[in-house]
């Protein structure tokens, strides 16, 4: 995801900054999973490509252990796949696998908003408030990013933690299929009315009004379903 981040740096004596490496690691790792993520999500490393550890430590200038771990991660996530002897492949979008993740993902996520209007407090509901907007001219992996954090703020105060964690898992591996709706689009105020939506089922929630806010995740799965099968001939997403 691309990001900007301003940091301040203060002088460190060689004690601390020795005292501060083992923190940094961590971030290394984390760094390099989201870039590399981002590469598969907005096809820049396309669907079939083969992957070789030895070829990113190149190109990102580190050891092959935190790409093995990255690439241990995405794979996860159903974003690669192992090919016994020769590395690791981006998983290919099918068509069939895009429809059997859309299904599961409105079975789960009307099942959470349900439960969400039927035993969430009034604070953890409140908590979805900061999805309303997102900053002006956000670009496409941003977006995306907060899409995300969004759905998955709502399957997490479901009450129900197997609900939870399963529809997270849906969630997390559906980035590439938004990216592939909404690449076309082009514009970031064609963003806009995406976070409208999320706008009027925040607020059936906190009316808890369950029919309008069911129908408004149903319109928005399958907004986002048909978004992703007008796109879906696109030669540079289907190998």
């Amino acid at each position: 995801m691309q990001r900007d981040i301003s940091v301040r740096r203060t002088p460190t004596s060689p004690r601390t900054a020795t005292a501060a490496a083992p923190a940094r690691a961590p971030l290394l790792r984390e760094d390099l999973y989201e870039r590399i993520r981002a590469e598969i999500i907005t096809c820049a490393l396309a669907p079939g490509a083969q992957v070789h550890e030895q070829e990113l430590a190149r190109r990102y200038r580190v050891s092959k252990s935190p790409i093995r771990d990255a690439l241990l991660k995405l794979h996860a996530e159903r974003l690669v796949e192992v090919v016994p002897r020769r590395g690791y492949r981006v998983r290919p979008i099918s068509l069939a696998d895009a429809a059997e993740l859309y299904d599961m993902r409105l079975i789960l996520e009307r099942a959470c908003v349900e439960r969400v209007i039927a035993n969430a407090s009034n604070a953890e509901i409140a908590s979805l408030e900061r999805y309303r907007r997102v900053p002006a001219r956000v670009r496409l992996p941003a977006w995306i990013d907060y899409n995300r954090r969004f759905h998955v703020a709502i399957a997490s105060i479901c009450g129900n933690q197997r609900l939870a964690r399963a529809t997270i898992e849906i969630i997390q591996v559906f980035d590439r299929l938004t990216y592939t709706g909404l690449a076309a689009l082009g514009d970031a105020r064609s963003l806009e009315r995406f976070v409208a939506e999320h706008g009027v089922l925040i607020d059936a929630i906190k009316r808890r009004d369950r029919r309008k806010a069911v129908a408004a995740i149903r319109r928005h799965i399958e907004g986002s379903r048909r978004r992703m099968l007008a796109q879906f001939a696109h030669p540079a997403i289907v190998p």
